[in-house]
């Protein structure tokens, strides 16, 4: 039995639930994807040069280590070789969400002529009664660290002993699970766009619920995954709450509607752009988005005030503004 996913994200918090669930289930026995198929040339996601781009798009990034870059790429590499040891499956993807849904029909294409049981759990809504039941923050457990946008406190923390950081942690989590319930666009209910946003404590609660696919299932996936192969756009999107494929500059309204009136750091358009598109179940990458602010300002669709090699450094905003 293997669990796949996509993103270490994921990988992290199933790790992190897998006793609770099923303790039979080792973290080797956890595959987790890191490529994004609803981006770039799909006609053959094993070939790397083809894929690198999407795969590692942060390549050239002074602030990154190269070593560490390469080992992300060979990490993934290796879980697509993984596949064919596989003989059962549990696929783990959220409903609304574009790189999960091309991740579980490219992983499902691979799986169907094994002809070996496929599992899914879909993480997508949760009642809140049920959402209140699960399982907290231990403040037991032991903390490796908390990361916060204030570099002040990730100072602060990095020097604080164990039972003050397992106190903190708890209390963050209590605020976020406050937070979501607040947030959900249906009453009584929590919904969860990513399988890596998802606490591990809740995980147990869609676990219950998988299903076997049948060989029909399989059947239908393997057709559009094909199909999306073989029409191989730039982009596959959430549309409608389909995915589908779509021209590369598909999110450009979006983007250009979280341009800033006044000159602005790319990085905050980037950062609107992004949790605006979570909204409608496309979870893109930021280097995504900053591609096409470069191409926006080439075609003349917004000012590039000062250009520069991150979206830190470059500056811009909206024509005439």
């Amino acid at each position: 039995m293997y669990w796949i996913c996509f993103g270490d994200s994921a990988k992290g918090c199933l790790a992190m639930a897998r006793k609770a669930m099923e303790p039979s289930v080792e973290v080797e026995q956890i595959l987790a994807l890191s490529d994004d198929y609803s981006q770039g040339d799909i006609r053959d996601v094993t070939d790397r040069a083809a894929r690198a781009d999407i795969l590692t798009p942060w390549r050239g990034d002074p602030e990154l280590d190269g070593k560490w870059q390469a080992e992300y790429q060979e990490r993934h590499w290796k879980v697509l070789e993984q596949l064919d040891e596989v003989d059962e499956a549990v696929i783990w993807y959220a409903g609304g969400n574009a790189l999960e849904q091309c991740g579980l029909r490219y992983v499902v294409s691979r799986l169907y002529r094994k002809h070996i049981p496929v599992w899914v759990a879909e993480v997508d809504w949760m009642p809140v009664q049920e959402y209140s039941k699960a399982t907290p923050i231990d403040r037991n457990a032991g903390v490796l660290g908390i990361v916060t946008d204030s570099r002040l406190m990730n100072a602060v923390f990095r020097f604080m002993p164990q039972f003050l950081l397992r106190r903190y942690a708890a209390r963050i989590d209590r605020r976020s699970r406050e937070a979501r319930q607040k947030a959900s666009p249906r009453a009584g209910m929590v919904y969860y766009s990513t399988v890596g946003e998802a606490e591990p404590g809740i995980l147990p609660y869609f676990y219950k619920r998988r299903r076997q696919l049948t060989e029909t299932e399989q059947a239908a996936l393997l057709t559009e995954w094909t199909r999306m192969q073989e029409e191989n756009t730039p982009l596959r999107a959430m549309v409608n709450g389909k995915v589908q494929s779509v021209p590369e500059d598909y999110y450009d309204e979006t983007i250009l509607s979280c341009v800033p009136e006044e000159e602005s750091h790319a990085a905050l358009t980037v950062g609107r752009a992004l949790c605006k598109l979570s909204e409608t179940g496309n979870w893109v990458s930021d280097m995504l988005i900053f591609s096409r602010i470069r191409a926006l300002g080439a075609g003349g669709r917004l000012e590039i005030v000062q250009d520069g090699a991150t979206y830190r450094e470059m500056t811009i905003r909206k024509i005439g503004g």
